[in-house]
Protein backbone atom coordinates (compact mmCIF):
# COMPACT_ATOMS: atom_id res chain seq x y z
CA UNK A 1 0.00 0.00 0.00
CA UNK A 2 2.59 2.46 -1.14
CA UNK A 3 -0.03 4.96 -2.30
CA UNK A 4 -1.48 4.98 1.22
CA UNK A 5 1.79 5.86 2.93
CA UNK A 6 2.71 8.46 0.30
CA UNK A 7 -0.70 10.14 0.49
CA UNK A 8 -0.69 10.03 4.28
CA UNK A 9 2.80 11.55 4.43
CA UNK A 10 1.79 14.42 2.15
CA UNK A 11 -1.10 15.21 4.50
CA UNK A 12 0.84 14.87 7.78
CA UNK A 13 -0.97 11.66 8.75
CA UNK A 14 0.96 8.74 10.19
CA UNK A 15 1.16 5.59 8.11
CA UNK A 16 -0.41 3.63 10.99
CA UNK A 17 -3.42 5.96 11.22
CA UNK A 18 -3.85 5.86 7.44
CA UNK A 19 -3.70 2.07 7.54
CA UNK A 20 -6.27 1.92 10.36
CA UNK A 21 -8.64 4.21 8.46
CA UNK A 22 -8.18 2.15 5.30
CA UNK A 23 -8.95 -1.06 7.22
CA UNK A 24 -12.16 0.48 8.61
CA UNK A 25 -13.27 1.52 5.14
CA UNK A 26 -12.42 -1.91 3.71
CA UNK A 27 -14.40 -3.72 6.41
CA UNK A 28 -17.39 -1.43 5.81
CA UNK A 29 -17.35 -2.41 2.14
CA UNK A 30 -18.32 -5.94 3.19
CA UNK A 31 -21.76 -4.84 4.38
CA UNK A 32 -22.07 -1.22 3.25
CA UNK A 33 -23.33 -2.13 -0.19
CA UNK A 34 -25.88 -4.56 1.22
CA UNK A 35 -27.14 -1.95 3.68
CA UNK A 36 -27.59 0.76 1.05
CA UNK A 37 -29.09 -1.72 -1.40
CA UNK A 38 -31.58 -2.86 1.24
CA UNK A 39 -32.57 0.74 1.98
CA UNK A 40 -33.12 1.50 -1.70
CA UNK A 41 -35.08 -1.72 -2.20
CA UNK A 42 -37.22 -0.94 0.86
CA UNK A 43 -38.14 2.41 -0.68
CA UNK A 44 -39.14 0.73 -3.95
CA UNK A 45 -41.24 -1.79 -2.00
CA UNK A 46 -42.97 0.99 -0.07
CA UNK A 47 -43.74 2.92 -3.27
CA UNK A 48 -45.03 -0.23 -4.97
CA UNK A 49 -47.27 -1.12 -2.03
CA UNK A 50 -48.62 2.43 -1.91
CA UNK A 51 -49.44 2.39 -5.62
CA UNK A 52 -51.12 -1.01 -5.35
CA UNK A 53 -53.19 0.11 -2.35
CA UNK A 54 -54.21 3.49 -3.77
CA UNK A 55 -54.42 2.75 -7.50
CA UNK A 56 -55.12 -1.00 -7.72
CA UNK A 57 -56.60 -1.02 -11.24
CA UNK A 58 -53.81 1.05 -12.72
CA UNK A 59 -51.18 -0.90 -10.80
CA UNK A 60 -52.44 -4.24 -12.05
CA UNK A 61 -52.78 -2.97 -15.62
CA UNK A 62 -49.20 -1.68 -15.55
CA UNK A 63 -47.89 -4.88 -13.95
CA UNK A 64 -49.63 -7.10 -16.48
CA UNK A 65 -48.44 -4.92 -19.36
CA UNK A 66 -44.86 -4.95 -18.10
CA UNK A 67 -44.79 -8.74 -17.77
CA UNK A 68 -47.09 -9.63 -20.66
CA UNK A 69 -44.65 -12.27 -21.91
CA UNK A 70 -44.33 -14.07 -18.58
CA UNK A 71 -47.31 -16.40 -18.24
CA UNK A 72 -46.33 -17.42 -14.70
CA UNK A 73 -46.47 -13.83 -13.49
CA UNK A 74 -49.65 -13.16 -15.46
CA UNK A 75 -51.33 -16.05 -13.67
CA UNK A 76 -50.34 -14.57 -10.30
CA UNK A 77 -51.59 -11.13 -11.36
CA UNK A 78 -54.85 -12.64 -12.61
CA UNK A 79 -55.40 -14.39 -9.28
CA UNK A 80 -54.67 -11.13 -7.46
CA UNK A 81 -57.23 -9.38 -9.64
CA UNK A 82 -59.84 -12.02 -8.81
CA UNK A 83 -59.18 -11.67 -5.07
CA UNK A 84 -59.55 -7.89 -5.30
CA UNK A 85 -62.63 -7.89 -7.57
CA UNK A 86 -60.76 -6.31 -10.49
CA UNK A 87 -62.21 -7.34 -13.84
CA UNK A 88 -59.68 -8.40 -16.46
CA UNK A 89 -61.00 -7.94 -19.97
CA UNK A 90 -59.61 -9.78 -23.00
CA UNK A 91 -57.64 -7.80 -25.58
CA UNK A 92 -59.67 -6.12 -28.27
Amino acid sequence: MIFLSIGAGKNNISAQLASDIFDQIASFAGYGFNKSHAAAYALVCYQTAWLKANYPHEFMAASMTLDHGNTDKLAVFRQDCRQNQIDVLPPI
